[in-house]
């Protein structure tokens, strides 16, 4: 009799040895299988921060407005800056306030959205490609010419949205 319970446990033991290793980093190991689809609004994160909760944000001085995802729930998600999501976040004059459709992976954790892809209603991906790059050409000139302790300053104060 104690042989077949010391068996059972270690066969216990054994079967959350494998489940833990399967299970391990959820998202990371099997990304792939948690793919989803979501439609959402592009925002300023900053900006949406300020004006809902009074968030001292001054994306219009470091950032030039990084962009980020309003779900439908009202909850707002940064985009992970990667090589598929940098363009997005960058490109705030061509569409914040545009809806998108967004296929790839959400870090509830963190917030985050990792795009696969993205669909962004009447903005072509070479439009998204030129605004980013644009943007990324005034954030370097600004933070470039920044001195130490100082906040950095930019030649045009429109920034292509309302606060």
């Amino acid at each position: 009799m104690k042989i077949k319970h010391l068996l059972g446990i270690f066969i216990s033991v054994v079967l959350m040895q494998f489940s833990a290793i399967s299970f391990a980093g959820g998202w990371d190991n099997k990304k792939g299988l948690d793919q989803i689809t979501v439609e959402a609004e592009l925002v300023c994160l900053g900006c949406s921060l300020k004006k809902m909760s009074g968030a001292n944000a001054q994306c219009g001085l470091y950032t030039l407005h990084d962009v980020g995802v309003k779900l439908g729930d009202g909850s707002l998600w940064s985009i992970v800056n990667n090589a598929t999501g940098h363009d997005t976040i960058r490109a705030h004059k061509l569409v914040i306030g545009k809806k998108a459709k967004i296929t790839g992976w959400l870090y509830p954790n963190a917030n985050h959205v990792e795009i696969d892809t993205i669909e962004i209603d009447g903005v072509s991906k070479q439009q998204l490609a030129t605004a980013a790059w644009e943007e990324d050409q005034k954030v370097a000139k600004a933070l470039l010419a920044r001195k130490p302790g100082e906040a950095p300053t930019h030649s045009d104060d429109d920034h292509g949205h309302e606060h």
